[in-house]
């Protein structure tokens, strides 16, 4: 027992020593390894604030700022992607606030190309009575975005709410990491680096994986709690919007990979449907999309989120959607 206990100290020391040491040369040479995964990994852990609700078990840190994956992010006060708006809205003003994910808060994108932004552009060309606020937040569901709004949103006063949802915003709501993992899967480099590479040498080898198979089980019956807790809160914040009269509209960001022969249609019948049921308008931009071809509108082709050229396209979609729904004033 005295020996084995000698060998595994031993063995610890070994494999401390030796993540250190990857430590310290992932951290010296990290520019030159850095792809999608490590630098998704290191905004995750730099810019997101781990929160005490199980609705929402993180939110962005304010006031931070860095460069993620070659381009410029920097968080207001509230740990929005924007400007600085007053609380207290301008008599002359009329607000927007835009949920969803990080294709909301614009990932990979500069500032000024994101659809929020965009939008708030077009919306003022003639009259600056426009105020447009990203509260994208990414990794985020229907249940986490509707706690967000009540927790920081309403404050604001919109007059309108866009919720731009996304295929996988079923998924159920993430866990807080415990402290271990704080310490390691948070903080390490190194680890970021093994996990990078483990995930590219086993996607070798798992062949059963599919984007189809996945999306088609969490929309299945089999699990249809995913699909309640997703319904009950956009389900809420209709209602929430509707009793503080604030107008609503529900955008389909379609899954970026096939646009010809689109596999997951049943996702985009039932927002679809969703929003039929509570009366209110819908766009789908699938159709506004369906002439490019998807590589054209990815970030880099390890990267599928919108890139400046899809926002564009997305933003005008929006625009003319609330113009010829009278949902916002055609003298803007």
């Amino acid at each position: 027992m005295k020996n084995f206990i000698i060998k595994l100290t031993f063995l610890a020391c070994v494999i401390i020593f030796y993540f250190f040491v990857g430590e310290v040369m992932i951290r010296i040479f990290y520019s030159h390894l850095n792809n999608y995964n490590m630098e998704m990994w290191r905004s995750a852990a730099e810019l997101k604030c781990p929160m005490p609700f199980p609705e929402l078990p993180f939110c962005y840190f304010p006031n931070k700022k860095g460069c993620y994956y070659g381009v410029n992010i920097r968080t207001n006060s509230l740990g929005f992607r924007d400007y600085e708006y007053s609380i207290e809205k301008p008599k002359n003003k009329k607000r927007i606030i835009f949920l969803g994910d990080s294709h909301t808060f614009g990932w990979g994108v500069a500032f000024d190309d994101i659809f929020p932004k965009r939008l708030e552009r077009l919306l003022n060309r003639e009259k600056n009575n426009y105020e447009v606020i990203n509260m994208g937040l990414g990794n985020s569901n229907s249940v986490m975005q509707l706690k967000l709004f009540k927790w920081k949103g309403l404050q604001f006063k919109p007059d309108m709410v866009i919720v731009m949802y996304f295929i996988n915003d079923t998924e159920p709501t993430p866990r807080r990491h415990l402290l271990p993992e704080h310490l390691v899967v948070r903080h390490s480099y190194f680890w970021a680096f093994l996990f990078d590479r483990f995930s590219k040498f086993s996607a070798h080898f798992i062949k059963t994986f599919r984007r189809e198979i996945y999306y088609n089980n969490i929309y299945s019956q089999k699990n249809s709690r995913w699909l309640t807790s997703n319904e009950r809160a956009l389900t809420e914040l209709i209602n929430l919007c509707k009793k503080n009269n604030i107008k609503i509209l529900i955008v389909n960001i379609p899954e970026l990979y096939n646009f010809k022969n689109y596999p997951f249609k049943y996702a985009t019948e039932y927002i679809k449907d969703l929003a039929k049921r509570q009366n209110i308008p819908f766009l789908d931009l699938l159709p506004s999309f369906s002439s490019h071809s998807p590589e054209s509108l990815w970030v880099s082709l390890e990267d599928p989120h919108l890139n400046a050229k899809g926002h564009a396209i997305a933003a005008k979609a929006i625009y003319k959607k609330l113009l010829y729904e009278d949902i916002a004033d055609k003298s803007s």
